[in-house]
């Protein structure tokens, strides 16, 4: 087991996301468990393949133990929440609860492009009784997480006996804060002939968009690997429209369909990959060591699954990467 394994959970819009993120820029190992460990289970059978909902939203007991029982890497952040939370919490040293007001939940959710869930009145209603019932683990220490991101993370590596090492001392090349290097967005098949050479879809005709957290290289890197593995999200019947909407060397569309998301949603599941033999292809590739980048690599086959699972025969993905 780590010498220190923490947990950093909260409800949805609380932050544990941006608070991975910006652990991982510093150079901290963490865990995003929503795109590494988490599964929706069908509530008969427990077995993977249930309803998206947030009832049934649990990690994978293998790999969430395999990871928190590791001796290495020394201290571990883990940031997520499931239905089966519990069950892991002898494995944690502490357990740090991102607190919200709700106001800023309400924005957080409307505002989030990483995932869609908080759109519907319902789920923002269910997230708002839970927030104000103040539900938690039993000891977790409450974070203010309304606060500016930078103080949000200095004070959690305080709690944890952390060095609070600055984001932008420690910032891996792979990262590029700051910048949006991945995105995708659903579109109505019939809107492809509207796009604009040289932009994203217009809003209008965007049904959602998911925003890539780390580098365009990182992405374009996991293309190859899993194109290697069989899983070409490369190329479809769009190819004319998609190299036409690629008008520049440092900007490359992919036009992504529902015969791929058929073919492939349910190869790209994060917990069936291996981080480290992720972060050994990418470094074999590029020739440099790149500790870390497993993680945002995890973080890609999440991006693509979440792209493609909503397709249908009229709609499309317009996948970007600069």
């Amino acid at each position: 087991m780590a010498e220190r394994n923490y947990l950093v959970e909260g409800l949805s819009g609380a932050g544990k996301s941006s608070v991975y993120e910006e652990l991982i820029r510093r150079g901290y190992p963490a865990v995003s468990t929503d795109r590494a460990w988490s599964y929706h289970a069908d509530p008969d059978t427990g077995l993977r393949g249930g309803p998206r909902h947030f009832d049934n939203f649990v990690w994978d007991e293998q790999r969430a133990l395999g990871e928190l029982e590791c001796a290495e890497p020394d201290v571990l952040f883990v940031c997520g929440s499931s239905r089966n939370r519990d069950r892991f919490l002898p494995q944690f040293t502490k357990v740090f609860n991102l607190r919200i007001d709700d106001e800023t939940m309400v924005q957080r959710l409307r505002e989030r492009t990483n995932n869609d869930f908080g759109k519907q009145p319902e789920q923002v209603e269910r997230m708002l009784a839970l927030n104000r019932s103040d539900v938690k683990p039993l000891g977790a220490i409450d974070l203010d997480a309304t606060k500016p991101l930078e103080e949000v993370v200095d004070e959690l590596l305080r709690l944890a006996d952390c060095e609070p090492a600055r984001s932008n001392s420690m910032v891996p090349p792979w990262s590029k804060r700051g910048s949006t290097t991945g995105r995708s967005f659903v579109i109505p098949t019939s809107a492809l002939a509207t796009v604009p050479a040289d932009a994203d879809p217009p809003e209008r005709e965007t049904i959602s968009r998911i925003d890539y957290s780390w580098s365009g290289e990182v992405l374009a890197t996991l293309l190859s690997y899993l194109d290697e593995q069989g899983i070409d999200l490369t190329h479809s019947d769009h190819g004319v429209v998609a190299a036409a909407l690629s008008q520049t060397e440092t900007r490359s569309v992919f036009v992504l369909t529902s015969p791929q998301r058929e073919r492939y949603l349910p190869r790209l599941d994060p917990t069936e990959f291996d981080g480290s033999v992720l972060r050994r292809y990418y470094e074999a590739l590029h020739e440099t060591a790149a500790a870390g980048v497993g993680y945002a690599l995890l973080d890609g086959i999440a991006f693509l699954r979440d792209t493609l699972e909503p397709l249908e025969p009229a709609l499309v993905a317009v996948l970007v990467i600069e």
